[in-house]
């Protein structure tokens, strides 16, 4: 009774503090931003008129780059509303301007400061996506979500495997590792768009069960191609066996310890925690915590805090451990996903835009059509046939990070596939946010009447 009091309090005092609580968001972004760039301009401004350095080393400086992550980051998610895109994609677009590719404003080296915020950030995607996987939902979607997962991660493999062995008459060993990096879903983007949208429906919640599990097919689907490119490559069988417990450990071990730190975090919340700023930072320092331990011990970070996300709201799905992440999410998703445009490599694009742009289009052929055939077979709704597809195709981190492992175990093979691995982020990185926004809304699954600015992210 009083969990139920509780929770009838807190959605009367956010629905009477929804919009003042954006704008004050904003406008404490905006100010963050500011601060940070005349700081570090305090220091530069008497140098520079004395000569002493060149105007591009002001963005040598961490607090600089940080403050233009944040406002160039926050502009472009205003641009790409006012444009009717989605936040994510502005974001996205305004780290490509000030990164590498284009003014430099972000250098290379300056991204690699950063990387704990990519940690962050992941980490925090994958425990709300475990917050909303409740067992109810699962057990009325769970054959569906299984089916589709496996037929389009294996449909998209193979689409990508053959076309590029037919078409481009790339060797077999090479084809094999891109059909399998293709099957990978990025769910920042995706997690990015459906909490600015608000969306909500059958389509919503098979989509966010479908990313999560399709990290672990993913990573199966690469084992077993690395298993066999080892065959083909005169391997031993100790190779072989080496191929196939890896991932066993890794999905696994993840699975595993991401129950019992859930199980953990949620006795802590539950008779330690009340307070909704507690909250947040024992969330905030968990997920930090859980990305951490899941690197150090060669597991999968998604897997580990959808688990321990997963396991916590099914243990006590009070509403206030999730919402609580709302004040702190937007700052920390605009440096992200502003780091991953930086990150982006237009020449690379450029110099392998034919295999690229094959592998972009065999992948979406394969993604979308094989959600559409899984979603046949396992009696899904007409809107999760027609249009779930789309909203699988962002593809980041564990792509890539995919890509980087074959840098050490088969170098010769190494620069066309990473070449275009990067390729395919950059533009999936910038058309994935469209197609999740073009799925959601075409299931009737925003249930707002205009278009939500990126303060409301």
């Amino acid at each position: 009774m009083v969990e139920k009091d509780l929770t009838v309090k807190y959605y009367k005092i956010q629905k009477n503090q929804n919009q003042s609580g954006a704008i004050r968001i904003k406008y404490i972004i905006l100010f963050i931003g500011i601060v940070l760039f005349l700081t570090s301009a305090a220091f530069w401004v008497p140098s520079f008129l004395k000569g002493k350095i060149v105007s591009y080393h002001f963005f040598q400086n961490e607090v600089v780059v940080l403050g233009l992550l944040l406002l160039g980051g926050y502009i472009g998610g205003e641009v790409a509303n006012f444009l009717k895109f989605p936040a994510v994609t502005g974001y996205i677009v305004m780290g490509i301007f000030l990164g590498p590719s284009v003014l430099n404003f972000v250098p290379s080296h300056m991204i690699q400061e950063f990387n704990f915020i990519e940690v962050l950030g992941l980490s925090l995607v994958a425990l709300i996506i475990g917050g909303d996987l409740h067992l109810d939902t699962l057990k009325r979607i769970g054959h569906t979500v299984v089916v589709i997962t496996i037929v389009q991660a294996f449909s998209t493999f193979m689409l990508v495997s053959l076309s590029l062995k037919y078409i481009l008459k790339i060797p077999i060993q090479t084809t094999l590792f891109l059909g399998a990096i293709a099957s990978a879903t990025a769910p920042a983007a995706t997690v990015a768009v459906i909490k600015q949208y608000k969306a909500k429906g059958p389509l919503t919640d098979s989509l966010l069960a479908i990313v999560a599990m399709d990290d672990a097919a993913c990573i199966i689907l690469f084992s077993l191609v690395a298993a066999v490119v080892g065959v083909l490559n005169g391997g031993k069988e100790k190779g072989l066996l080496i191929h196939i417990a890896l991932p066993l450990w890794e999905i696994g071990g993840s699975i595993a310890l991401g129950v019992i730190m859930g199980t953990i975090l949620t006795l802590i919340l539950r008779k330690k925690i009340r307070q909704k700023h507690e909250m947040m930072i024992i969330l905030i320092g968990a997920a930090f915590l859980f990305g951490e331990i899941a690197e150090i011990m060669g597991l999968s970070a998604l897997l580990f805090n959808m688990t321990a996300g997963l396991t916590l709201v099914n243990l006590d799905p009070n509403p206030l451990f999730f919402k609580c992440l709302e004040d702190i999410e937007l700052p920390i998703f605009i440096v992200f996903f502003s780091l991953a445009g930086a990150t982006l490599n237009l020449k690379i694009l450029l110099k392998n835009w034919a295999i690229g742009l094959l592998f972009v289009l065999s992948r979406a052929v394969g993604k979308i059509g094989g959600v559409y055939i899984g979603g046949k077979a396992s009696g899904a709704n007409k809107y999760i046939q027609k249009y779930l597809g789309f909203a699988m195709l962002p593809q980041a981190g564990v792509a890539i990070a995919l890509a980087l492992t074959i840098q050490t175990t088969y170098p010769d093979l190494a620069g066309l596939i990473t070449s275009v691995v990067l390729a395919s982020v950059a533009i999936n990185e910038l058309v994935g946010p469209l197609g999740t926004k073009f799925a959601i809304t075409s299931a009737g699954e925003i249930h707002f009447k205009k278009e939500v600015r990126s303060n409301e992210i």
